[in-house]
């Protein structure tokens, strides 16, 4: 389980590149896209494997914190049509609702390492943070149409940025350590990253207000 972890990360960060570079909606785009997919499919598989096996319970969290975002960008492409009627389906409430819980037990675990002071607390606070904002969205837009027409763009963008960012994050921290400041380096990538996705967004608002 730990190659099959391995082999999709490093699928994964090679592809994940490649739909960023390439033209958004293209051929080449949507299967750079789909092996991404199914190589965070096999990255969370691995990681659950091994959470379980080892008594991770942090992993555990992480593990479908990460695989949410995947699962959201990949699945908001089939609710396009939410501003226009569409409602979503069992499949959109069962996604929400149990990677709520783990969400949840995330800003609960990382305000108890917190508290104790581990620094690591923050991490936990911060990736709960990021995917409560998430889930947040997600109900919103179920219960009442969203605002924006292009919302599913918005939402896949963020969404699979988002896990991008995770599983350069993971990468990082297994090869690099600086002891007991080591949360850094699970603060820093999203921080970035979630700047550049900002940007992005942002170019695109524009672009399609034109």
């Amino acid at each position: 389980m730990l190659w099959v972890h391995i082999a999709g990360g490093t699928s994964a960060l090679i592809t994940g590149m490649g739909a960023m570079l390439t033209k958004k909606g293209s051929t080449i785009h949507r299967n750079f896209g789909k092996i991404y997919f199914w190589s965070m499919t096999a990255v969370f598989v691995g990681a659950l494997a091994l959470a379980i096996g080892h008594h991770l319970t942090f992993l555990l969290m992480v593990a479908f914190f990460s695989y949410y975002l995947t699962v959201r960008g990949y699945r908001i492409l089939f609710l396009k049509g939410l501003s226009s009627g569409q409602k979503p389906v069992l499949i959109d409430w069962m996604i929400s609702g149990v990677s709520g819980l783990f969400i949840l037990f995330l800003f609960l675990w990382g305000g108890y390492v917190l508290m104790n002071g581990g620094g690591m607390g923050i991490v936990g606070l911060l990736f709960g943070g990021i995917g409560s904002t998430f889930l947040y969205r997600d109900i919103r837009n179920f219960f009442g149409p969203p605002p924006e027409k292009m919302h599913w763009w918005f939402g896949h963008i963020s969404s699979m940025g988002g896990s991008y960012i995770a599983a350069v994050t993971a990468f990082i921290v297994v090869n690099i350590s600086i002891g007991q400041q080591n949360w850094i380096l699970w603060v820093v990538p999203s921080l970035i990253g979630g700047i550049l996705i900002g940007r992005t967004i942002r170019k695109y608002k524009v672009q399609f207000a034109r």
